[in-house]
Parts: structure tokens; C-alpha cells; sequence
């Protein structure tokens, strides 16, 4: 037989010197207890520790037992054969059946905990959601269609104005991605929410909506395209140093502008972060793994770049000569974002004294591909490995290749000759 009753234990006081008030279930000459919300103070209780009648509190926790045994009663104990074990289990589930669930909190709890790459564009999406509902809260079951539907117009508002904004202040407008990238976003910590909370061999779903099986998410506009021609590329290369009479040229934004996007471009358009990162060379060879994509691929996207003789001047003006890394970037900016915003900075200011609109660092990458490509006769497999792009129609094939990355190399090498024609190149 079942019983049931509420309790406080002696030996449990809390440092703020109360009790919290316990259920007891007792069957079968078996014991279990389960914590409540409830707490009560030395002077609520007797001697003995029996609840005093009388108070505000005795009857809360009258009526809790109450509820307690209503459930039980509702479960038919004795005609399914449920043991104690059994019965806590599945007041549990009908404790956490009632429980409201907190996106904003499961989200940024998510977001804390992940190691995955790309974790900040998590929090960014879930602060577009907490402008839009204008607090920190948020029930999951209420993000319905109609609710993603309301919030893409709120996104598309909010980015009218900053369109409107940018342009009055002659800026660049940007692409329609943070849209996209926000809804994809909020879609992943939806569906982490529910496999953390759904269990159906317990047949518990606490989150029954998918309201993103029929939500239209916006493609991403076409990637602006960034290319200039090889005939400025080589006027940013003639381009004559800034005089820096106070300071070191490296810390001037200008200077390390125009010698990481030359850098770059002679590098196969090596990406800022892999610049700053860079820590290997072997026998005149740049071995990196590429930062953005290194842990998505089981070669970890991994580089062999030949330096060119172009290229050395630089190589060695930006030597790392503590050895830790094969660049010294890391002295001068924190991290590889400063980095790379200190490029575009003094891309910006070459940019204008060249006539280029919005010149930016990874300018030199698109440059490398399509000038390879549209102007040298490079074929496009091979620009695509020169970028250290995965051509998914030979994505099984590449897994039994080791490559020596000779053909980009030479492909390099002819891209360089066409650029500066000097008898510079490797």
C-alpha cells in the first residue's frame, strides 16, 4: 500500500537556517522522497517537527500532498503493478509534461557550452530574437509559424533602416545574409531544444511544434564580387611605402595593407586568419591548415604553398624571429579579427588614392581565382584546389589521394608571371 505524507528532516537545514519541505512516499517497506518548493521556517514547526496547524504554510503543504495522492490515484497503481521507482518516475515526467521551457536561456546555456566553430553567430541571431520580443524570456512553444513569419519581417525592417542608413552615409550595403544566417540559426538551437527535451521512448514531448518544416528561409544574395584586375593589383605592389617617423612600419595599417594583399595573392590568396595562424614552413614551402575549414574536413584542410621569389621580401620583413609562428602578426594584434580589420583599414585608404570603391583584403583571393581562371587558362578543378575548395563531385575520391600540390603550385607561378611579368616569380 501506498502512502504518502510531507516532512521536513532534521539534519537538512539550510544555511539561511529553514528547511525545505519533502514528500514522502513509503511503499512496500520502501522509501523515496521528493523535494518541493517549499520552505519552512523553525517557528512554523513543533518540537517534534510536525508542521504547526494553523499557518499560512501548513495548508500549502496540505494541499500538496493532496495533489500528489490525486495522481497517484489517476495512475491505478495496484492494477498495473507499479513499483515506487515507477511511480516517481512518472510523476516526474507529469511534473516536466507542466514545465515551461525558456529558449532564450536554453539557447544561451547551448551556445556557453558548444565548442563547435561559428558559436558567436548563435548568440548575434538570439539577440535579433530578444530585440524582436523585447525581453530576455521566451516560451518555445510559442515560436509558431506566424511567430518566424513576424520575426523575418521584423529582420527585413531593422535591415531597411540600416540600408537606408549606410547609404546616405555613402557605405557599402551588405547582402542579405544575416536574414538567412539568423533564421538557420534559430532553426538549430530550435531543433538542439528538442532533442534535448523530447523523449519518445519515455513518450514525453515537451516540444510537439516544427514550425520550420514550412517557414520559406531566404537564400543568400550571390557573394558580391570582389575581383579587381590584374593591372591594379600590380599598381597596389608599386605602390610606395607610407614614411613612418614615429613608430614601427608594422603597426602602420596602410604599409601592412598593402604588403599582406600582396602577400595573399601571392600566397593563392591565403586568407588573413591562416597569415596570423601560420606556424610551419619546410624547405621554402608554407604547410597551414586552413582556420575556417580545418575542422570540418578529415584532411583538416590542409595547404603546401610554394614561395615565390616575389614574395620573400615579405616573408622575411614579417619573420617571426621567437619562432613561434612563421609571422609576427600576433605581436601587434590580439587576435586574427584585428588583424584582419586592421588590413581592410589600410585597404580602405589605398583604396581611395587608387579610385577602387570598397577594396577589401579578400579581394586578392577572388583576384588569384578568377584572373587563373578567365585570364591564364587555369582549368577550374584546379582553382578550386589552388583555393583548397572541396569539389563535392570527387569528395569520396580525394579521401584515397595524398596531394603534393604541385599542379597549383605551377598554376601559381603562371598566375604570378601575368600579373607583374618581372622574372620576379619563382
Amino acid at each position: 500500500m501506498l502512502t504518502i505524507k510531507a516532512e521536513v528532516q532534521q539534519d537538512k537545514q539550510r544555511s539561511d537556517k529553514t528547511y525545505n519541505v519533502k514528500v514522502r512516499f513509503t511503499m512496500n517497506r520502501k522509501v523515496r522522497r521528493l523535494s518541493t518548493n517549499l520552505f519552512i521556517t523553525p517557528k512554523e514547526l513543533t518540537k517534534d517537527f510536525k508542521f504547526k496547524e494553523g499557518t499560512p504554510i501548513k495548508k500549502e503543504i496540505d494541499n500538496l500532498v493532496v495533489y500528489y495522492k490525486e495522481r497517484c490515484n489517476k495512475l491505478q497503481i495496484d492494477q498495473n503493478n507499479y513499483t515506487l521507482e515507477d511511480i516517481l518516475e512518472l510523476l516526474n515526467h507529469e511534473h516536466e509534461k507542466n514545465q515551461v521551457i525558456d529558449f532564450i536561456k536554453f539557447s544561451r546555456e547551448w551556445i556557453a557550452s558548444t565548442t563547435i566553430k561559428g558559436a558567436p553567430n548563435y548568440t548575434t541571431a538570439i539577440n535579433a530574437l530578444v530585440r524582436f520580443i523585447g525581453k530576455e524570456e521566451l516560451d518555445i512553444n510559442l515560436i509558431t509559424l506566424d511567430f518566424l513569419e513576424d520575426f523575418k519581417s521584423f529582420l527585413n525592417k531593422e535591415r531597411e533602416i540600416r540600408t537606408k542608413r549606410l547609404m546616405q552615409q555613402g557605405k557599402r550595403v551588405p547582402s542579405n545574409r544575416s536574414l538567412s544566417l539568423y533564421l538557420i540559426s534559430i532553426k538549430k538551437l530550435f531543433n538542439e531544444a528538442k532533442k534535448r527535451y523530447n523523449k519518445k521512448d519515455k513518450n514525453l514531448i515537451l516540444i510537439p511544434n516544427s514550425p520550420f518544416i514550412e517557414l520559406e528561409i531566404p537564400k543568400q544574395e550571390a557573394t558580391r564580387k570582389r575581383a579587381i584586375s590584374a593591372d591594379i593589383i600590380k599598381k597596389v605592389w608599386k605602390l610606395p611605402y607610407k614614411d613612418m617617423k614615429k613608430g614601427y612600419k608594422a603597426t602602420c595599417r596602410y604599409n601592412l595593407a598593402k604588403d599582406c594583399f600582396i602577400l595573399s595573392f601571392c600566397l593563392m590568396g591565403m586568407n588573413s586568419a591562416d597569415l596570423y595562424n601560420a606556424t610551419e614552413m619546410k624547405d621554402n614551402t608554407i604547410i597551414y591548415n586552413r582556420t575556417k575549414t580545418k575542422d570540418r574536413r578529415l584532411d583538416k584542410a590542409q595547404m603546401k604553398v610554394d614561395i615565390p621569389k616575389l614574395a620573400q621580401p615579405l616573408i622575411e620583413k614579417y619573420k617571426d624571429e621567437t619562432g613561434k609562428r612563421l609571422f609576427n602578426f600576433y605581436q601587434y594584434y590580439v587576435d586574427e579579427k584585428g588583424f584582419n580589420k586592421a588590413i581592410n583599414y589600410g585597404l580602405k585608404e589605398i583604396g581611395t588614392l587608387l579610385e577602387i570603391d570598397d577594396l577589401e583584403y579578400y579581394a586578392a583571393r577572388h583576384s588569384w581565382a578568377t584572373i587563373a581562371l578567365n585570364k591564364v587558362g587555369i582549368d577550374k578543378y584546379t582553382v578550386h584546389a589552388a583555393l583548397n575548395h572541396i569539389d563535392e563531385a570527387m569528395k569520396v575520391t580525394d579521401i584515397y589521394i595524398e596531394r603534393d600540390f604541385k599542379i597549383e603550385n605551377e598554376a601559381n607561378s603562371k598566375v604570378l608571371k601575368y600579373v607583374f611579368d618581372s622574372g620576379l616569380q619563382k
